[in-house]
């Protein structure tokens, strides 16, 4: 096979490049190879100790897919590399007319598929070699060995999803036109594209062909969001839709699909309306194809739901504006009151306004789904059939608890009115004072960073201004005792009981660190915007968006974490945090205009916080909870764990440390 690959590679060729190209596939075979183990070794895939002379199993797999890898990979090279540009337009034009006479693309879609290419500047070069007579190789080598033609029936397939899931839901979105439509992704039939998509979708193989056709796509197509980045000057992004609207028509509104440029904002990274719309048709026929059975009978709430995680692609703004458009398509589809529901469920979408009902019971289906699929019971052997569909059922019990935790965290974050959350947060804080969790007083530090009005802001219905019937206790019963927000509280008491005993110990040491500090530690871990995802984690062992979103939450506003002084953070944002962490006053000695927030470097006080909260995380979890350390066994910990500081800071600290050691003596510390 490889022989006549190379063969036929090397007739497309002029004698000059005949030498380079036939090395092509065992040079592709060999750079693969080399590739693959050094991911495999990366990941630990492979054993680390073997005997001279022995080849693994899984090194003989690698040979394998090096070699299956190595015609594809050769061939990509071949027409990326070594093709002249008058070579690779005329076998794109056959190849494009394979595509046709097979039923993939039309003919009147060839003036889309070129349309980001700058054709003009390869006409320009030095003239261009061209072998003639060879139309029957390049088809075989192209279409048939290369194998482009399953990449031409996904992208095909992807097109035939796309409409299908316009003509569902066009009535919600006049703004759209079906040319858009006929038009997603026509791009990638032109080679720039199409060979690199080859490569990675229909052989797996990674390489920066597949790479450069990737980015070419992302950044130049306009219902992606890579195209609106600040990547690109205001110009530049002028520039692309130039070139993306050139030869559409402008019969809508005098401008090509009433897309007026001239009035569009291109120094934010808002979409122009149209192709934020297509964006989001892409998100549900991506959906749809692949990940909702090709069920041409899908309820059109399920059709348009889309997990709003995937949303965080957009600007907050956007967001917003496809969560509202998300919401009116499920609340017209009156068919989740047929939905069963335990009593717990139905509970919970009493709480959610009458607009979100349908989104409700969308993620409630899925996440049954997610969660029963991912329960794949087998029964052990040797026990009966009794028990075996006794701890089937079990299992299945399991299933169905953990979906309603992460259904009642997506509930109460991404559901509920501000209005609402903010009324059964209060109530939850009562119940944790009355409770004696916390003090009465520590409530308004608990909510520090909780932007009511911000929040109040995005409401815009009706609905989110009503109050919901209901009972206090039944709301609180099910987030304090049936989501366990009470471990939470728990857990968190528990650690900042660690914090006060670490600093009564250490405080003599770090006179610039006042007790309020220590006392408000962590605080911001109990409101709803941390409590909810550190619940779904910490009690619940559930790793999700919401928890990560509670965790990036704390790390980059807490001033005692490194995560907030880093330069990933803008100084604004900075500025912010301590601002409403300090109450807008100067305050445990700092003083936030004269922090130099540009670098990375923590203010004191809550540097030597966060020596406190490793000092206190390691006495309670890694070394016994012992009262009778000493400073040395108090403080110590791996130098790793030092690692998150600037240099500046972990001197400052090291040097604090060798303090309190030097003070040591053989007396027990209590």
């Amino acid at each position: 096979m490889e022989h006549e690959v190379q063969n036929l590679m090397l007739l497309t060729l002029p004698g000059n490049l005949r030498e380079q190209a036939s090395q092509l596939i065992s040079v592709s075979k060999t750079n693969e190879e080399e590739r693959l183990l050094k991911h495999s070794y990366k990941y630990g895939r492979y054993h680390s100790h073997r005997r001279e002379h022995h080849v693994s199993d899984s090194d003989e797999q690698v040979k394998s897919q090096a070699k299956k890898a190595a015609i594809p990979l050769a061939i990509a090279q071949l027409i990326m590399k070594l093709w002249s540009p008058k070579m690779r337009r005329h076998a794109e034009k056959l190849i494009l007319q394979k595509g046709v006479e097979e039923g993939y693309l039309k003919e009147h879609h060839f003036k889309w598929v070129h349309v980001l290419e700058d054709q003009e500047e390869e006409c320009n070069q030095e003239e261009s070699w061209f072998i003639d007579n060879i139309d029957d190789t390049i088809i075989k080598l192209v279409w048939d060995i290369f194998d482009m033609k399953t990449h031409y029936s996904q992208v095909t397939s992807h097109r035939l999803w796309i409409l299908r899931s316009y003509h569902r839901l066009k009535e919600f979105m006049p703004s759209l036109q079906e040319e858009i439509i006929d038009r997603h992704d026509l791009t990638k039939y032109a080679f720039s594209q199409a060979v690199g998509y080859t490569l990675k979708w229909v052989h797996t193989s990674y390489h920066e062909i597949w790479k450069t056709a990737c980015d070419f796509h992302l950044f130049n197509e306009p219902h992606h969001p890579q195209a609106w980045s600040k990547v690109h000057t205001p110009e530049e992004k002028r520039t692309k839709l130039l070139k993306w609207l050139s030869g559409a028509s402008d019969s809508h509104t005098g401008c090509p699909y009433g897309l007026d440029i001239t009035n569009l904002d291109l120094s934010t990274e808002d979409f122009a309306e149209p192709f934020l719309l297509e964006s989001y048709i892409d998100m549900v026929g991506v959906e749809w194809e692949r990940k909702k059975g090709m069920d041409l009978n899908i309820s059109t709430r399920n059709l348009a739901f889309i997990d709003d995680k995937f949303l965080a692609r957009y600007t907050k703004k956007q967001h917003r504006i496809i969560r509202n458009l998300i919401e009116k398509i499920t609340a017209a589809d009156q068919s989740w009151n047929n939905l069963d529901l335990t009593a717990g469920e139905s509970f919970l979408l009493s709480t959610v306004p009458a607009h979100r009902k349908g989104k409700f019971a969308c993620q409630l289906e899925m996440q049954r789904k997610n969660e029963m699929s991912r329960m794949e019971y087998r029964a052990p052997a040797g026990i009966s059939k009794a028990e075996a569909e006794l701890q089937k059922q079990e299992a299945m019990k399991k299933a169905q608890i953990k979906s309603f935790y992460i259904l009642i965290a997506k509930t109460v974050t991404e559901l509920w009115d501000p209005s609402f959350r903010n009324r059964v947060e209060n109530l939850i804080l009562k119940k944790a004072v009355m409770e004696k969790q916390i003090k009465s007083n520590y409530i308004d530090w608990i909510l520090v960073f909780e932007n009511k009005d911000s929040s109040q802001a995005e409401t815009s219905s009706k609905e989110d201004s009503d109050e919901l019937p209901i009972k206090d206790e039944d709301i609180v019963k099910l987030l304090w005792d049936e989501f366990m927000l009470s471990e939470h509280f728990t857990q968190v008491q528990q650690h900042r009981h660690w914090i006060r005993q670490s600093y009564q110990h250490l405080a003599h040491f770090m006179p610039e660190l006042p007790e309020e500090v220590i006392e408000r530690h962590d605080l911001s871990k109990l409101a709803f915007s941390q409590s909810i995802g550190y619940t779904l984690k910490w009690v619940h062992n559930i790793n999700l968006p919401v928890w990560r979103k509670a965790c990036d939450l704390h790390l980059n506003n807490e001033p005692h974490h490194p995560q907030l002084w880093c330069n990933k953070n803008t100084v604004e944002h900075k500025q912010n945090c301590l601002e409403k962490w300090l109450g807008d006053r100067e305050s445990y000695g700092v003083v936030v205009s004269a922090l130099d927030l540009k670098s990375e470097n923590m203010a004191r006080v809550f540097l030597l916080e966060s020596l406190i909260d490793m000092v206190a995380v390691e006495w309670e979890r890694n070394k016994g909870q012992k009262p009778d350390m000493t400073y040395t066994e108090l403080i110590y910990m791996e130098e790793k764990f030092l690692s998150r500081y600037t240099p500046s800071d972990k001197t400052f600290i090291m040097e604090r440390m060798s303090v309190i050691r030097e003070a040591d003596n053989p007396q027990p510390v209590s």
